[in-house]
């Protein structure tokens, strides 16, 4: 694995680990006399969202001098992620409380809980949105409240009709809505992922499992400590850990689990048929970031992952696709695509993960597709990009 992760990388990776002195690279990092490309470090540091991470690895490493400039760049985003912090319990309190009123079920994922109860600092989290989960026969009226404490939809950001919207949310697993005033950014979930075949034990028990956790002085719905566990590795191995903010929360939130919640959670990835995803994420934290494994994951680990391994450090470093996407960007959706296959295996999930890296829900904008034949944007969509794609290429040419 060294030889996927040039220097800089594996720097960010060392500096980013919640125990440094446990990093695979530490000695290499410390002993190195090459030059470090400080403006490429800083562009990794910003598409990872790891700035405060990095402040706090430095302040433990005075060999390591990047330009003072940079430095107060990364102290930056903590205060920046300290404010936002506050901010996002606040929100998460009221809006769940006014849930709770409600009678509907509801947890807070990620975000404000992982920085709380997993790391040395909240502030050392940056977030960008506040992810709430509730039940998805109330979904309807969870909006309503929501509208009421001053929020507008976001994404998906055209009209829906009554069809779109039951096709859309067949296919997503969240709106976002935004709160002008303050900035406030929300996703509210009514599935933890969008393919509903990835986790199907976990979304039936989750409202059964909620446990109300003191953050800020808040009573904050959240997950369980193994279920969220497992989840935050779902999260991101879905994504191809495109982000190490991701995979930050693994290494913090694995070294905080009991011996019993390890367990917990383990028994979890079997549930669900995560084994393949439990095994990579944590092959992963242990090789980049120099996790330490719990015993109760050891027959966890006995998976063979090294195709998946291969296939997201690829992601993880690359770069990100153009936005709007181009058709240069073929390789990465390549490799997106068999990484989501190789997942997991069984009960369908194969056949919706494929259909969900082709269906395109934005061009439900433009196509009338009814929810129990959304196969049919799996389809068109792709066209549909290659068609905008060729239009800008076209466009772009003197």
């Amino acid at each position: 694995m060294n030889d996927r992760l040039d220097i800089e990388q594996k720097l960010l990776a060392l500096l980013i680990a919640e125990s440094p002195d446990a990093s695979p690279f530490l000695t290499e990092i410390l002993s190195s006399t090459d030059d470090f490309d400080w403006e490429r470090f800083a562009a990794l540091v910003e598409r990872h969202r790891v700035g405060a991470l990095v402040y706090a690895g430095l302040q433990q490493f005075s060999a390591i001098n990047p330009p003072g400039d940079l430095v107060r760049h990364f102290s930056g985003k903590t205060s920046e992620n300290a404010e936002y912090y506050m901010r996002a319990v606040k929100l998460a309190s009221e809006l769940m409380e006014a849930f709770s009123k409600q009678g509907i079920a509801c947890a807070s994922l990620k975000g404000v809980g992982i920085a709380a109860e997993y790391y040395a600092a909240p502030s050392q989290r940056q977030m960008i949105d506040v992810d709430l989960l509730v039940a998805p026969d109330r979904y309807a009226e969870a909006e309503q409240i929501v509208a009421a404490h001053g929020f507008e939809l976001f994404y998906p950001d055209f009209d829906l009709t009554e069809q779109s919207r039951e096709t859309f949310m067949a296919l997503h697993n969240a709106f976002t809505f935004i709160r002008k005033s303050d900035g406030m950014q929300l996703d509210l979930h009514w599935r933890m992922v969008p393919n509903p075949s990835l986790m199907p034990w976990i979304d039936q028990l989750w409202s059964q499992s909620v446990v109300g956790t003191t953050i800020g002085g808040q009573t904050i719905p959240m997950l369980p400590a193994a279920m969220h566990c497992v989840y935050i590795c779902v999260h991101g191995a879905k994504s191809g850990w495109v982000r190490l903010k991701w995979l930050a929360d693994v290494d913090h939130v694995v070294r905080g689990l009991s011996d019993q919640e390890a367990g917990e959670a383990a028994e979890i990835f079997a549930s669900d048929d995560l084994q393949r995803i439990g095994a990579v994420s944590l092959a992963l934290a242990e090789r980049v970031l120099g996790t330490p494994i719990p015993a109760a994951f050891a027959d966890l680990m006995q998976h063979d992952v090294s195709d998946l391994i291969d296939l997201e450090l690829g992601m993880m470093f690359e770069d990100m696709p153009s936005r709007p996407h181009s058709l240069k960007d073929w390789a990465h959706y390549r490799d997106r695509f068999r990484h989501s296959v190789l997942l997991k295996s069984g009960g369908g999930y194969r056949r919706h993960a494929l259909l969900r890296e082709l269906a395109r829900p934005r061009d439900l904008a433009t196509i009338s597709v009814k929810p129990g034949r959304f196969w049919v944007l799996g389809v068109l969509s792709p066209i549909l990009g290659m068609g905008r794609a060729l239009k800008r290429l076209v466009a772009a040419k003197p």
